[in-house]
């Protein structure tokens, strides 16, 4: 009884090896399987995230391009202005309907551009909107015959001069801000 006992314990030694076997074959195949299924899943997660990120790149290029384009036609609409108030002190009717279609070009642009441009571009775009809208609005007193005390001619010339800067400064934190140009540390003192 002895030898049977003992072939029977072995053989329950051995089953029980066997399935130990497979089930621990089975649990590292599981356990490569969901580290696969991780390695995919996270391939895919940056897969999106690179492609959220060119589309977003591409539309905020796409909205610098077009509120440039906008904020330099308000501007040559507004020099127009200009040179008609110191030549016939007033402007024409063609004048004033081509500075309304462009003002609102760019009013468009310019809230358009909120929705994407980055928190490095804001500020520079607010200043160039400030003074832009400063123009704009002295533009029409003058046309009306109705300025503020100190506002002429010139002091629209002076303003409209000042303009460049800030559109150029604009142009230039787009410009970095899409990768185009790097940015200039101011040496440490």
């Amino acid at each position: 009884m002895g030898a049977a006992l003992l072939a029977l314990a072995a053989a329950v030694i051995g089953g029980g090896v066997s399935l130990a076997s497979v089930f621990l074959a089975q649990r590292g195949a599981e356990r490569g399987w969901a580290r696969e299924h991780e390695r995919i899943e996270r391939h895919r997660r940056e897969d999106r995230i690179r492609e959220w990120d060119s589309r977003l790149l591409d539309e905020r290029r796409a909205a610098y391009t077009r509120l440039h384009a906008a904020a330099r036609a308000a501007r040559d609409s507004l020099a127009g202005c200009m040179h008609d108030l110191r030549r016939d002190g007033a402007l024409e009717e063609a004048r004033r309907a081509e500075l309304e279609e462009r003002w609102s070009v760019y009013v468009v642009q310019h809230a358009e551009s909120h929705m994407i441009v980055s928190d490095d571009v804001l500020p520079v775009l607010g200043a160039a909107n400030g003074l832009l809208r400063k123009i704009y609005g002295l533009v029409k007193r003058l046309d009306a015959g109705q300025p503020r005390q100190g506002e002429t001619v010139e002091e629209l010339s002076r303003r409209v001069d000042g303009l460049w800067e800030k559109l150029s400064d604009l142009r230039d934190e787009m410009r970095r801000d899409l990768g185009v140009t790097a940015r200039v540390e101011a040496p440490s003192r």
